[in-house]
């Protein structure tokens, strides 16, 4: 779960205890409520605010076994994070929709950085 004043964002596992099926759902808070808004199963943009165009970017999914950490980008920002059983999440708030996703650039991995995945058959290669 990631907060962002009255806006949330919430990455499930939708298939625990065995191989995850990711999916996310945004979240507006209205008089102290929240309330669900759009839900993919995939990462991307979504807009906040029509009044200025600034939306939520994500990048997210499953790391390579035994990374413990994630270095993402989006257009010349780069993040890291911690991977969390297996699973990364990487959050950028209050950006106009890029012309290029975000993406999971490289793994820690016992303590050394490792290139991201790149996706074949749905399983991720290193």
């Amino acid at each position: 779960m990631r907060e962002h004043g009255d806006a949330g964002y919430v990455l499930f596992d939708t298939r625990p205890g065995g191989e995850p099926y990711l999916y996310e759902v945004h979240y507006a808070r209205l008089d102290g409520r929240w309330s669900e808004g759009s839900s993919s199963n995939g990462p991307g943009w979504n807009l906040l605010d029509p009044d200025t165009g600034l939306g939520v970017a994500t990048v997210w999914g499953e790391a390579p076994p035994g990374a413990d950490r994630v270095r993402a980008e989006l257009g010349d920002e780069r993040r890291e994070e911690p991977v969390v059983n297996g699973v990364y999440l990487v959050v950028w708030w209050d950006v106009p929709c890029p012309a290029m996703p975000a993406s999971a650039t490289s793994f820690r991995v016992r303590d050394e950085w490792v290139l991201g995945p790149t996706w074949r058959g749905g399983a991720p290669q290193i």
